[in-house]
């Protein structure tokens, strides 16, 4: 598996190590002036610690001066330094992965990594430079400031007598987040479950993403009569969506509910989207005046993208949700509280807004093991097969159809090919599917095999 990604660090806790996150905060620091102020925080994963430590010595080094935050949530790393100012920030951290992974996310200035910045790090993880003065390292709680903000927030909104579930999965938001919304919102009910910080993630795996690990919820919102249920990952950035009915939000289903939400101050906005959604949510942002802005699949794309356009709101098929007003960036706790203000003014259910939502006839991602060389082939025979007319490449190839889509892409974490397909009815997603197949020999027995393990696996199967 590799650990340099596209746009972060990300591995196996055995392929990483102390002097690697040490050469990672050089590199950081080298892109720095002297003196400059980096925030730096981590994920609950055991080794977590360590690594920030060592990314700590590693900044120090080039003479930074840094604000280490511990063991936090990244939307408070990034909140941190928005709010401060500062040149840069970093988070020890895997996000969503297994536990036995580990990683790093960074920004360098209001930039999150480019592909050959990423490049640059694997080159440089070696160096040790010769730095003219020593850095320092103070331990900083962000905490009061954040908890202050987040009240100010919610002083905006009307307050909810509202009863609400909150699952932070043994990630950075458990023995917080609960505690935190009851005191934005005082007239809520508000409980929790999985809320112990455990590096192991034991009670719940870290993506939230998946509705498989979302079944306690599910069945906790439906029994206990809650309105709504939300679910964090493992870093506390991505949020998921349960409606009063038990049942988990699509992506599109959520993202369409959060369009609505900003009323007419959408309209005329542009709006930043993921590739992977269904063409259901370019149809519900223009509908309500909005400006789609389709973007390769990835936070770092999606945020640099929303800088790009200065775009109101923004948002990623894995529960990623970007917002202007922090400076293009997501935090999962601030979009919980738009949810739960959208339900209150307009006096409705979550499964009544649900319900609202056009009907998608798409597949989910269906993976296929391949190398480069069969990638490549698969990628030749759709040029050849469909035309170029016919074909975005904004992300892997993205093939139109008179009544849908095909996209396929190349994964970064693996040697696969990830397949999407979408139709305006189920008869065309089906007719779609077995047009692509035939056009790309070999493709129809491996794509089926997928398609029927993922319905196996479904909850819903």
């Amino acid at each position: 598996m590799p650990v340099y990604l596209p746009c972060d660090i990300r591995g196996p806790v055995s392929e990483l190590s102390t002097d690697l996150y040490a050469a990672w905060g050089r590199s950081i620091g080298r892109r720095l002036e002297p003196g400059a102020d980096v925030y730096v925080g981590g994920d609950v994963r055991i080794s977590t610690p360590e690594f920030l430590s060592a990314l700590v010595s590693g900044l120090c080094d080039t003479g930074a001066c840094v604000h280490d935050l511990g063991i936090v949530p990244t939307p408070l790393v990034y909140f941190a330094k928005r709010t401060k100012a500062a040149s840069a920030c970093a988070i020890v951290t895997a996000s969503h992965s297994p536990p036995d992974r580990n990683g790093l996310k960074w920004m360098i200035s209001n930039r999150p990594p480019t592909e050959d910045m990423v490049a640059d790090f694997r080159r440089e993880q070696h160096e040790s430079g010769d730095f003219k003065a020593a850095g320092i390292s103070v331990e900083e709680n962000i905490w009061p400031d954040y908890r202050t903000w987040v009240r100010g927030v919610a002083e905006k909104l009307h307050r909810e007598d509202l009863r609400i579930l909150i699952d932070p999965g043994n990630g950075c938001w458990a023995e917080c987040a609960t505690a935190l919304y009851r005191k934005c919102i005082p007239s809520a009910h508000i409980d929790s479950i999985h809320d112990r910080r455990d590096g192991t993630f034991r009670d719940r795996k870290p993506d939230s993403a998946d509705p498989r690990n979302l079944s306690v919820l599910s069945d906790t919102v439906k029994r206990e009569r809650y309105d709504i249920g939300l679910a964090f990952d493992g870093d506390g950035d991505r949020i998921a969506v349960v409606d009063e009915t038990g049942r988990v939000l699509t992506a599109e289903e959520a993202t369409s509910i959060l369009l609505s939400s900003f009323g007419d101050g959408i309209s005329g906005q542009p709006f930043v989207y993921d590739i992977k959604f269904s063409e259901v949510v370019s149809r519900v942002a223009s509908d309500l005046g909005a400006l789609p802005v389709v973007e390769r699949s990835g936070h770092a794309f999606i945020r640099t993208r929303m800088l790009e356009e200065n775009a109101l709101f923004g948002a990623e098929i894995s529960g990623h949700y970007f917002y202007r007003e922090l400076e293009g960036g997501d935090d999962a706790f601030y979009c919980g509280l738009v949810l739960m203000h959208h339900l209150r003014r307009t006096g409705r259910t979550l499964s009544s807004l649900r319900a609202d939502c056009p009907e998608v006839y798409m597949t989910p991602d269906l993976r296929i093991r391949a190398d480069a060389k069969k990638a490549s082939r698969v990628f030749e025979l759709m040029r050849s097969k469909f035309g170029e007319d016919r074909i975005s490449t904004v992300d892997g190839i993205r093939l139109t159809f008179p009544r849908g889509w095909a996209l396929v892409r190349q994964s970064v974490t693996e040697p696969a090919l990830t397949f999407r397909f979408e139709g305006t009815s189920e008869p065309d997603l089906v007719q779609i599917v077995e047009v692509f197949c035939e056009a790309v020999p070999g493709l129809q027995e491996e794509i089926s095999r997928a398609k029927s393990h993922h319905e196996e696996e479904s909850p819903d199967a």
